[in-house]
């Protein structure tokens, strides 16, 4: 599939750009679905975006870069080259977060019930990127003669792979994932918002941070492209690690909410 989805002139209007581009706006829109369904300002909405998203483009693209610094260090140009493929998911959603949670500081307003608006809306963006992937031709899995597997192109096939044809399509695992954790906290946010005293805030976003997380740790394992943490796999060892942290703060929140404790961060 061409990378390239038409021209104007002498500018390329790149799949991967309208890809991320849908993504970004269809995530707003749920959010600004929850925002006024819970009688906020959707005006901070747009601030939050106009914050969160460049921020968060810039750290996943970082997040990538660091990890794969020796592919970058004897071609420096390449770093700024998004369109060519190389946003880290993981990046993506700790800029977000941090921008999130400095927004809702500066402003005085609660982090966790914003989070918990916003999750719908980024776990569903999620969905939509990851076939930026299969644009890029890029994380994809072992070879496979399932019938739902996908050509790679003999230039994409790594070293030791060229001789197969198809392989598990990593982008469409995790795609579908996020499209399941989706409609679990659609589920679980009408449920608090039928039933706000059930939970306490937060838990609809620490919820998707542990389901997607478990996803991403289970589809990892079937990549071939993994970036490596000595003998680990660095998105799953990422991936334990936010479990446990959502985790714990859920079990904490809900344990002090139910003691009658003021919960403010």
């Amino acid at each position: 599939m061409e990378k390239i989805a038409f021209s104007i002139g002498s500018i390329n209007f790149n799949w991967f750009g309208l890809i991320l581009a849908t993504a970004i706006i269809i995530a707003v829109a749920i959010s600004w679905y929850y925002v006024r369904l819970r009688n906020e300002n959707s005006d901070r909405l747009l601030e939050l975006a106009l914050y969160s998203l460049p921020v968060g483009l810039v750290t996943a693209r970082a997040y990538y870069v660091i990890v794969n610094w020796q592919l970058y260090a004897a071609n420096p140009n390449e770093i700024l080259q998004v369109q060519h493929g190389g946003l880290a998911i993981h990046g993506a959603i700790i800029g977000v977060t941090l921008t999130i949670w400095v927004y809702c500081q500066v402003k005085k307003i609660s982090f966790w019930r914003w989070a918990d608006m916003l999750a719908p809306g980024l776990i569903f963006g999620q969905a939509i990127g990851q076939w930026g992937n299969f644009i890029n031709q890029d994380a994809f899995g072992y070879p496979t003669d399932v019938a739902w597997g996908i050509y790679i192109d003999y230039i994409y096939r790594p070293l030791g792979y060229e001789q197969f044809d198809f392989f598990h399509p990593i982008f469409l695992y995790e795609c579908l994932w996020d499209l399941i954790v989706f409609s679990i906290l659609i589920i679980m946010t009408w449920l608090l918002t039928k039933y706000p005293s059930k939970s306490a805030a937060g838990s609809v976003f620490l919820l998707y941070i542990i389901l997607y997380s478990a996803g991403r740790f289970v589809i990892e394992g079937l990549r071939l492209d993994s970036e490596m943490f000595g003998v680990w796999r660095l998105a799953q060892l990422v991936s334990v690690i936010a479990i446990l942290v959502a985790g714990v703060l859920m079990l904490w929140r809900n344990y002090k909410r139910k003691a009658g404790s003021s919960l403010v961060f």
